[in-house]
């Protein structure tokens, strides 16, 4: 019993991408996943009973990987009251540390809508700040700023700030290609005033990224998540 639960909590640290893991996949497969395919195919029903009571004791990446593994092994279409709590429990973990809407999986979105999201909101961020509460310095004519690093990747994305004397402009610069590392650069969004940009940035954002301007940060709504 120990052995799954551990090995649960390492199927869920591994599966929840933004924890930035390093595992080799073929060596999670081996020791985690593939052992249990046989076994939930056989009686998904009675395995899903059987997963759900090993995790019912424990809480955080354990339940999230278990609930993970239901899916990985059957499918996100199949249906039973114990992989329906175990998701349950699963969101409601991600949901205490603070993890934003974005990160959720497409299914783990469907669910949340199909179950809660109709009448309760996933996390509640904070309201704008005013200029007064988050003041901005404002950026010369021409002036370019670095305004966010997405990830500590040396050839990470970034976005920086451009000001056009006439509006307020996001640049993405980031790689061409996975295949070509050269940098390019787009358009992202613009507005007339320099705190609707830094708004419009942190509600698509969610949460501060890898590094962020300190003046920007009070325009994230929400803080970042509590991964432990």
């Amino acid at each position: 019993m120990d052995e799954l639960i551990a090995n649960m909590e390492r199927f869920g640290r591994y599966t929840f991408k933004p924890l930035g893991q390093h595992d080799d996949p073929n060596e999670i497969w081996h020791d985690l996943i593939g052992p249990l395919l046989p076994i939930a195919q056989a009686d998904p029903d009675a395995f899903v009973t059987r997963l759900n009571r090993a995790v019912a004791s424990t809480e955080g990446w354990a339940v999230y990987g278990a609930a993970h593994a239901i899916i990985e092994l059957l499918g996100g279409e199949f249906r039973h009251p114990a992989a329906g709590e175990l998701m349950h429990r699963s969101l409601q973990f991600l949901r205490s540390r603070g993890v934003p809407e974005l990160h959720l999986t497409g299914y783990e979105r469907e669910f949340w809508a199909r179950h809660h999201g109709r009448t309760e909101p996933w996390l509640v961020g904070r309201p704008r700040p005013t200029l007064q509460e988050a003041p901005i310095t404002e950026p010369k004519v021409g002036e370019q700023r670095l305004l966010m690093r997405i990830s500590p990747e040396p050839d990470s994305n970034l976005v920086l700030l451009s000001h056009g004397g006439d509006g307020y402009l996001a640049v993405i610069d980031a790689r061409y290609s996975d295949d070509n590392p050269a940098r390019s650069r787009r358009d992202w969004k613009t507005a007339r005033r320099l705190d609707d940009l830094y708004w419009d940035i942190g509600v698509v954002s969610q949460i501060p990224t890898f590094w962020c301007d300190s003046e920007l940060e009070p325009y994230f709504p929400l803080p970042p998540p509590r991964l432990q």
